[in-house]
């Protein structure tokens, strides 16, 4: 019974480690909305604004006069309250990391008390920079909010694709710390671990990457995708600990596989993602 406790412990803590990193990884990513407080005529206000967009331009439509299809996409911005002085909110925008002049659109107020405003659909991993200024006042204008397109994922792809990787990132941290007790049975548990890493990341990850951006695979060595690079080495770290497992050095390999693991998906999400080429109308696979 002793031991069954300090398993389930060991559970508990791994659980606890898992969601910090998860956590970790959502909100310090590049498409996670970027949080804005000003000090306007009304008081204090804080902004969420989006870094992340649905198109409906396709991969195929990118390589064509996209230009001319006049589709949109809806940014919503959130705010707390939106009272008269925000109802004369406007955004401007341009597209990333380019020389043009800003484009202006009013902002208005919205369902559940979102700013609203109708930007010019991009393709798939293309992206704008945008500022908001309300009452006068530039928010971010120095440092544009930079905003990612992507096409929609159906659920059945993404829900499972991010239940596996959080099984696995759970598995892998309770099997590092079961690899701390000398004669620990921890291999069934990385051969668990090591299927649904692969389940998640190496098949279903590349589905959700095609059905978003028009490619199954952008990292290592056809690109520089460090999300699907991230993913590959962390298997290959928990195939490593495998081939060595009935060695005495097998269950340290495990430790270091499952701090690899763990350190591999702390890495913002999307972090040096695919960026579409606005002069040759390719995504390209890498920052």
């Amino acid at each position: 019974m002793k031991y069954k406790m300090k398993r389930w412990l060991l559970w508990l803590i791994a659980f606890v480690i898992t969601v910090a990193a998860a956590i970790y990884q959502r909100t310090t990513g590049p498409t996670h909305p970027k949080s804005i407080e000003a000090s306007l005529l009304g008081g204090r206000c804080t902004f969420s604004c989006p870094r992340s967009l649905s198109t409906e331009i396709t991969p195929q439509q990118a390589q064509k006069d996209w230009e001319n299809l006049g589709k949109t996409s809806l940014l919503q911005i959130g705010v707390k309250e939106v009272n008269e002085e925000e109802k004369e909110a406007r955004l401007f925008y341009k597209r990333a990391y380019s020389q043009e002049d800003w484009k202006m659109v009013d902002l208005k107020a919205g369902s559940d008390g979102h700013l609203e405003a109708l930007l010019p659909a991009q393709p798939p991993a293309g992206k704008l920079a945008y500022y908001i200024e309300v009452s006068g006042v530039a928010l971010s204008k120095e440092s544009p909010i930079i905003i990612r397109f992507r096409n929609p994922v159906p659920a059945w792809a993404l829900i499972p694709h991010i239940l596996f990787m959080f099984a696995a990132m759970l598995l892998s941290t309770f099997c590092g710390l079961l690899s701390l007790r000398k004669g620990s049975n921890w291999k069934n548990y990385a051969w668990c671990c090591l299927a649904i890493l692969l389940a998640g990341g190496l098949i279903l990850g590349p589905i959700v990457q095609k059905f978003a951006f028009g490619a199954f695979w952008s990292g290592w060595p056809v690109g520089e995708d460090l999300t699907d690079t991230k993913t590959l080495i962390a298997a290959c770290f928990w195939i490593v600990a495998l081939l060595f497992s009935r060695k005495k050095s097998g269950r340290w390999l495990a430790i270091v596989a499952a701090v690899s693991l763990l350190v591999v998906f702390s890495i913002p999400h999307s972090t040096s993602g695919s960026e579409f080429n606005y002069q040759t109308g390719v995504i390209e696979t890498g920052p």
